[in-house]
C-alpha cells in the first residue's frame, strides 16, 4: 500500500491479484473500524498517535531523542504489518520532531516503494525520492549500519525511473543482500533484505509444485530462518516467512511461527490474520475462521480511532472477510459463512467492481457460499448483477444452474448454464488480463461443474463425470492465490460421483488425491469415510470418521454428500 492512487502495470502471475486490485482501486472514506489501540500519549506532532500493542520491533538510532525514537519504531512495525501509509504518517512524524533524523526520511522512502501486493504507485516517485535525497544529505555522521540502510535503498529509486522498474527492484535487493551480510547480526537488515528479494518476484517463489525454491527464494529463507532462530518472536520475519512457504509442499514449517505471530502485534489487523494463511494450507480451517475473526475486529477498532488510508480499508479488511468467509465453507459453518458473504458483498461497492476488473472474484465469490449452502429459492431471489461485472455474472448463473438442478427444473437449469457459455464465448476477458486473474478458465470450470451437476441430477453420472474431470483439469491448473481462484477442489465431487456409480477405488483415489491438495476438507472426508464403509474398511473408516470430526464444525449432521 504504498500511497493513494494506483497503477494498472500487468503482474506476474501468482501474484494475490484479488488482494493486489483491492489495494489499486480507490475505495471510498471511511465506514467502521480499526486495530492499533492508541496509548494515552499522543503525538506531539499532528495527530498522529503512537500505538500501545504494535509489539517491541525496534531499531536503535543514534542521537534519537525518545519521542522520535518511539516513532521510528512505530513506523517499522506498521511497515512490517503492512500498514504502509500509516507507517509513513509515524516517519513524517518523528522528521517534524527531529528534521536531522536521517533514518526517519529513510524510513518514509521506504514504505513508498513497491511491495509484494502492489507495484509503487506513480504518485510515490517523486516523495520518495525527495526524503531519500534528504536522507542521504544526512547521513555522513551516522554509524555504518545506519548508512548501509540509506545507501542500499539508493539503489531502489530514481528521480525518473523507467517504465519496468525491475532492474531497480533487483539492484536494492542486491544491495540489501551486501548490507546484510557486512551486519549479520542486525535481525533488520536481515528481515529487510528478505522482503527485497521477495519484491522482485512477488508470490513466485517455487517451483516444481512446490517443492524447489525459485530464483531467489533459498535466500530469502536462509534470512528469515536466520532470524526466527534467534528473535522467534520478531513479527516481520514471521510475517514474511508465511507468505515466503505459504505456496510451498510444505507450509506446515511456519506453523510454529504463525501460532507465536499475532501475540507479537495485537494490534495490528494484517498481523493478527496472517497466520490464516497458514492454518488454511495446513487444513486447520476453525483456526483460520477465528484468526479472520479477530482480524476483523481489530481493523474495526482501528478505523474508529484512525483517518485510514482508504487503501488499507479497501484491501486489507475485505480480505480477512473473504478469509474467514472460506474458511467456514471448508468447515460447514454454514451460518457463518452466508454472514461472512453478505459483510463481503457489503464491503466492496459495485462502482468500485465495475471499474476494476481485479475485483470481479472477490464480489463473485458470496455466490459460491449460497451455491454451497442455501436453499434453491434463496439463491434463485438473488439479485442479478450488473451487466459490465461479467465475472460476477458468471458465478450468479452458476448458483442458480445449481439451485434449478437440484429443484430437478433441467430446462431452467440448462439456460443458466447456456447464459455461462455465452459469456465464456463472447465477453472480453482482456481487462482481467491485467491483473493476472484467469476469468475464461475460472468460466469454464463453473460451467463445467455446472453441467456435471444437472447431468447428475437427471442421472446421466457417465455425462457428470466426464465434466467433471475436463473441470479438474483446468481447476488444478489455476495459479496459487489465497483464497483461491474456486472456492473448493473440483476433484472431491469427481470422487463423490464415483462413489454413487459404485467405483468405489477410483472414488477413493480421487478423494484421497483431493485430500493431498486440500488437507483436512470435511466434504471430502465424508465422501471417503463413506467409500470406506461401503469396501467394509471398517479400521479406514473410523481413522476418516476421526478426522472429520476435527475438520467439521458445521451442521452437526456433518456434511450434504449431495454436495460434495
Amino acid at each position: 500500500m504504498s500511497s493513494p492512487g494506483g497503477s494498472c502495470l500487468p503482474l506476474p502471475a501468482g501474484r494475490p491479484v484479488l488482494l493486489q486490485a483491492l489495494l489499486l482501486a480507490n475505495t471510498p472514506p471511511k465506514s467502521e473500524t480499526a486495530p492499533f489501540q492508541p496509548a494515552p500519549m499522543q503525538a506531539a506532532a499532528g495527530d498522529v498517535p503512537l500505538y500501545a500493542d504494535l509489539g517491541r520491533i525496534s531499531f536503535r538510532l543514534v542521537r534519537a531523542a525518545p519521542k522520535v525514537q518511539a516513532y521510528f519504531d512505530q513506523g517499522l512495525r506498521l511497515a512490517f504489518g503492512f500498514n504502509h501509509a500509516e507507517a509513513q504518517r509515524a516517519f513524517q512524524a518523528a522528521q517534524k520532531l527531529d528534521p536531522g533524523c536521517a533514518l526517519c526520511f529513510w524510513g518514509e522512502a521506504l514504505v513508498l516503494g513497491p511491495n509484494i501486493n502492489a507495484p509503487m504507485a506513480a504518485e510515490a516517485v517523486a516523495p520518495a525520492w525527495a526524503a531519500l535525497q534528504r536522507a542521504v544529505v544526512l547521513k555522513a555522521t551516522l554509524p555504518a549500519r545506519e548508512r548501509a540502510l540509506i545507501d542500499a535503498l539508493q539503489a531502489r529509486y530514481a528521480a525518473e525511473p523507467p517504465k519496468d522498474r525491475a532492474p531497480l527492484d533487483a539492484a536494492y535487493a542486491d544491495a540489501m543482500k551486501a548490507a546484510a551480510a557486512a551486519f549479520p547480526a542486525e535481525d533488520l537488515l536481515q528481515v529487510l533484505a528478505a522482503e527485497a528479494a521477495m519484491d522482485t518476484q512477488p508470490w513466485d517463489y517455487w517451483e516444481a509444485g512446490g517443492a524447489r525454491p525459485k530464483g531467489r527464494t533459498a535466500d530469502i529463507l536462509a534470512a528469515l530462518e536466520t532470524v526466527l532462530r534467534r528473535n522467534p518472536q520478531h513479527a516481520g520475519a514471521i510475517h514474511l516467512y508465511i507468505h515466503a512457504v505459504e505456496a510451498s509442499s510444505t507450509p506446515d514449517r511456519a506453523l510454529a511461527p504463525a501460532r507465536r505471530l499475532a501475540a507479537q502485534m495485537p494490534g495490528a489487523g494484517h498481523i493478527v490474520h496472517m497466520p490464516a494463511h497458514i492454518y488454511y494450507r495446513v487444513g486447520l480451517y476453525r483456526e483460520s475462521l477465528e484468526a479472520n475473526r479477530r482480524a476483523i475486529a481489530v481493523d474495526e477498532a482501528y478505523f474508529k480511532r484512525s483517518p485510514s488510508d482508504p487503501l488499507y480499508r479497501g484491501a486489507y479488511y475485505p480480505h480477512n472477510i473473504h478469509f474467514l468467509m472460506v474458511s467456514a465453507q471448508m468447515g460447514g459453518a454454514a451460518g457463518t459463512a452466508l454472514e461472512a458473504a453478505a459483510k463481503l458483498d457489503a464491503a466492496l461497492p459495485n462502482d468500485m467492481v465495475k471499474a476494476f476488473a481485479g475485483l470481479q472474484p472477490v464480489k463473485a465469490a458470496p455466490y459460491t457460499t449460497h451455491a454451497q449452502f442455501s436453499a434453491p429459492e434463496v439463491i434463485l431471489a438473488l439479485p442479478a448483477p450488473a451487466e459490465e461485472v461479467v465475472l460476477v455474472r458468471v458465478f450468479y448463473h452458476y448458483a442458480r444452474a445449481l439451485a434449478q438442478a437440484a429443484r430437478r427444473d433441467a430446462a431452467a437449469a440448462q439456460q443458466e448454464i447456456g447464459a455461462i457459455a455465452a459469456l465464456e464465448s463472447s465477453a472480453d476477458f482482456k481487462a482481467f488480463d491485467a491483473w493476472g486473474v484467469p476469468a475464461l478458465a475460472i468460466t469454464q470450470t463453473a460451467r463445467l461443474v455446472a453441467t456435471a451437476r444437472l447431468a447428475d441430477a437427471q442421472g446421466d453420472l457417465a455425462g457428470a463425470a466426464a465434466a467433471l474431470e475436463q473441470a479438474v483439469a483446468i481447476e488444478e491448473g489455476l495459479a496459487y492465490t489465497e483464497p483461491a481462484y474456486w472456492y473448493y477442489p473440483v476433484r472431491q465431487s469427481l470422487g463423490a460421483l464415483r462413489l454413487r456409480q459404485g467405483r468405489l477405488d477410483e472414488a477413493e483415489k480421487a478423494l484421497r488425491d483431493s485430500l493431498v491438495r486440500v488437507r483436512n476438507n470435511g466434504w471430502a472426508l465424508a465422501a471417503l469415510a463413506e467409500v470406506y464403509r461401503r469396501k467394509g474398511d471398517a479400521a479406514a473408516e473410523a481413522a476418516t470418521r476421526a478426522a472429520l470430526k476435527k475438520a467439521w464444525f458445521g451442521d452437526k449432521a456433518g456434511p450434504d454428500l449431495s454436495r460434495v
